[in-house]
């Protein structure tokens, strides 16, 4: 095939994808024009001449028309390429065959594909998404968009700054039949997007609800997976912690990777909060909204200077409650709701925001935040002995927050049937159950369940 006839059919596929992707969220044209090249051999494949199947998608059980048996090479292990036969659609016309492949990558497990605009990463992720066997996939493709200038047919980013004519210099035109005045418009200005904390946050409220149980998490996972260079080159697995991927993910999603950086370890992150100059080494200030909390579970009073274990993101403070988001947390992205200075805050990190950054925030649940009140209804715990209860069960649960999904404190873990405690304060917890806030020996503090203690 001549130089000229190359181009033109790579015109012509481009014609009909730049028309097609954007109906299916796609935002970026040159893999798609590549892949319909090399898996069509330049249109002269005998199943893209004959039947309009430009990249060679199979006809499966869920494939309703025409169909035609032809040989294939597969690489199931690398390096070994075996022929077999298989089925595969017929299309109708070129069109036909390339919205055959959009319709394809609309099914979920393409999802991943959304959004992106790097041909590169949009190459690696429908490799890794299963969509080809060939090792050599990536590398071929990129050889083809570069190879053939491939790019120039991608969507254009918009342009921040315009030149235009000012209105001193505009062009007055006067004809004999009427006056016609023409000035330029307005110069365009330069204003670049603020990047706030609200802007950040926003993504991580759209993610809460995410899980392992229905696969949803995944999502986070890919757009971190879908940024390059990977923090240590990594790709993170499904079956990973995934608590610090979700920071570094909400960071790609809202275009702030320059501010927060990406790691998927939360103790690595911390040196590149270090090295951006933003890291706080104080679990027991109070904390702004948008900032990044780091826990370590090893230590259960500040200062608390121990190896991070968790991360999450500051959504709200009031009344001496911190509210936080965290991916991760219990198998999903959730609120957790804790007293500013708890023994288990390792640090914050604060992102050089544009705008101010709040000291308070919008309430998160309920009547107070994150669904959490106190006996006062002010949010804010008592330490002060109100009377002394005694441990009705054979052991108690002394936990770090009101609630059973979290961790018992290490000073006093468990309390004995018949030990006494002095009660400070009462709580409700998300879940509706009842707990006190207590002092034991009169120096460590935790939650217990109300059902187990009674009055003295």
């Amino acid at each position: 095939m001549t130089k000229k006839q190359k181009e033109s059919f790579a015109k012509k596929v481009a014609k009909a994808v730049q028309k097609l992707a954007p109906e299916y969220g796609i935002e970026v044209c040159s893999p798609v024009i590549a892949q319909c090249i090399l898996e069509s051999g330049w249109g002269g494949s005998e199943l893209a001449k004959k039947y309009n199947n430009y990249f060679g998608i199979k006809a499966g059980t869920s494939w309703k028309g025409k169909s035609v048996s032809l040989e294939t090479e597969e690489e199931f292990e690398p390096g070994t390429v075996v022929t077999v036969t298989d089925a595969f659609r017929v299309y109708d016309s070129l069109e036909d065959g390339i919205k055959g492949y959009f319709d394809l990558i609309s099914r979920p497990r393409y999802e991943n594909l959304k959004g992106v605009k790097d041909p590169e990463t949009y190459i690696r992720l429908i490799k890794q998404d299963g969509y080809a066997t060939s090792s050599d996939y990536v590398d071929a493709l990129l050889r083809v968009i570069k190879e053939n200038d491939l790019t120039r047919f991608d969507p254009e980013e918009p342009v921040a700054v315009e030149e235009t004519v000012t209105a001193e210099d505009a062009i007055v035109i006067a004809t004999e039949k009427e006056d016609v005045v023409t000035i330029a418009p307005e110069p365009v200005i330069d204003i670049v997007p603020t990047k706030t904390a609200d802007d950040y946050l926003a993504v991580w409220r759209s993610w809460v609800g995410y899980n392992e149980a229905d696969g949803s998490y995944q999502r986070i996972i890919d757009i971190y997976n879908s940024h390059f260079p990977r923090a240590r080159g990594y790709a993170v697995k499904y079956s990973d912690e995934w608590c610090d991927t979700t920071v570094s993910a909400a960071a790609i999603k809202a275009g702030m990777v320059d501010l927060i950086g990406t790691e998927c370890g939360c103790e690595e992150h911390v040196k590149i909060f270090k090295a951006k100059g933003i890291w706080i080494e104080d679990g027991g200030i109070t904390p702004k909204p948008g900032d990044i909390i780091l826990f370590s579970w090893r230590r259960d009073s500040q200062p608390n200077d121990s190896y991070s274990d968790h991360i999450g993101v500051v959504a709200a403070v009031k009344n001496g409650i911190i509210t936080t988001i965290e991916g991760n947390k219990n198998e999903s992205v959730g609120y957790r709701s804790i007293p500013v200075g708890w023994g288990y805050i390792r640090g914050f990190a604060r992102p050089k925001y544009g705008g101010a950054q709040s000291e308070a925030v919008q309430e998160v649940g309920g009547n107070t935040l994150g669904g959490v009140t106190t006996s006062s209804g002010s949010g804010t715990l008592g330490k002060n002995p109100k009377w002394v209860g005694v441990v009705t069960a054979n052991l108690l649960n002394v936990r770090t927050w009101a609630g059973v999904s979290y961790p018992n404190i290490k000073s006093y873990p468990l309390l004995k049937l018949g030990a006494t405690v002095e009660v400070c304060d009462s709580l409700t917890a998300n879940d509706g159950t009842s707990w006190y806030y207590v002092r034991i020996a009169g120096q460590g503090y935790g939650f217990v369940s109300s059902t187990y203690i009674s009055k003295s």
